[in-house]
């Protein structure tokens, strides 16, 4: 097979340690499109994906790059999505799928080619690599500073129709894909059976109630989020222990935890890669920089519909900002 040329963006221009490297059993010929080129022809990942949903990748690709490319993340190995590196692959090997089908290339404009210089742009102040942040209306951020009040949703939820793109997803079941062109079924009476689409897996687990923060600050947030406020928590873990106090009359018996969200690619997983349905999400959504606190069912009694967890006043680790940064005093 041919494969096509396609054109380059600038690569960061320094690799994690020789160190890092050799703990995945790499070298910096890893870090090279040659060798993505390499990887991908022979097992096309992609290959069953509609030219729509492809071109739908693409663009939640760019856009997870505006917020993962920077100077600071070219120094984590290709294989997290904390890399710089990881998302210059994918943007590449999803533009040679593109390629492959000859169908219409992406334009690669300004703000694509300079990627890995504007995306430090996105890490303002407030700095969210300690503090957690949360981005709705005026109304609702108010009350949950100034009386504690946070709101648990119903894992279920997401999935409605109503909600837009940023929010609209399946939280009780995870998929991945394993193409057709490189699955075989067999029959029990020793017949090959032909594969009509992408091979789904999904995993679940109990159900959850959750709130959902960022761990940055990004302004595109108040968009995708259709907010005006953003409450910034300067103290996360004191925060999630008043929250866990607060909880224990509300979910009686259930499981409290609170982490980073873990995204991953549901079309290439990494080998020995553990994900779940409560605190992994697709890489779609990497952008949004997820910091989750849930409450799951296990075993306990159920807990229906949308429930408010009481923590009092939270003026001292709580602040609020507008859409332009600015504080707003309460």
């Amino acid at each position: 097979m041919r494969i096509p040329k396609i054109e380059r963006l600038a690569l960061p221009k320094s690799y994690p340690t020789p160190v890092a490297m050799k703990s995945w059993s790499q070298n910096e010929d890893h870090y090279n499109p040659d060798l993505w080129e390499l990887e991908y022809v022979p097992y096309r990942y992609l290959s069953g994906m509609a030219d729509s949903t492809l071109q739908d990748r693409y663009r939640a690709i760019i856009r997870n790059m505006r917020s993962y490319t920077q100077p600071e993340r070219d120094c984590i190995p290709i294989n997290s999505y904390q890399s710089s590196w990881y998302w210059f692959r994918k943007e590449y090997q999803t533009r040679l799928e593109i390629a492959l089908r000859e169908i219409e290339q992406p334009t690669l404009n300004h703000e694509c080619q300079n990627i890995n210089e504007s995306g430090a742009a996105y890490w303002k102040v407030p700095n969210g690599t300690k503090n957690t942040f949360r981005y709705g209306k005026r109304e609702y951020m108010r009350q949950m500073v100034e009386q504690g009040s946070v709101r648990f949703s119903p894992a279920e939820v997401y999935e409605r129709e109503e909600n837009n793109e940023a929010r609209r997803d399946d939280e009780l079941q995870k998929h991945s894909y394993i193409p057709s062109r490189y699955t075989t079924f067999t029959h029990q009476s020793g017949q090959r059976l032909k594969v009509m689409g992408d091979v789904r897996r999904t995993i679940g687990g109990p159900n959850y109630h959750l709130v959902c923060f960022s761990c940055v600050w990004d302004s595109d947030l108040f968009e995708d989020f259709q907010a005006d406020t953003c409450v910034e928590v300067t103290d996360p873990a004191e925060f999630a222990k008043r929250l866990e106090e607060a909880g224990r009359s509300v979910f009686i018996g259930w499981y409290f935890h609170h982490c980073p969200v873990q995204y991953f690619d549901p079309y290439e997983r990494i080998k020995n890669e553990a994900y779940d349905s409560a605190m992994s999400k697709d890489f779609q959504f990497a952008y949004q920089n997820e910091y989750r606190i849930i409450w799951s069912q296990m075993t306990a009694a159920p807990v229906d519909g949308f429930q408010f967890v009481d923590i009092g006043p939270a003026q001292d680790i709580m602040k609020m900002y507008d859409r332009d940064g600015r504080e707003i005093r309460l």
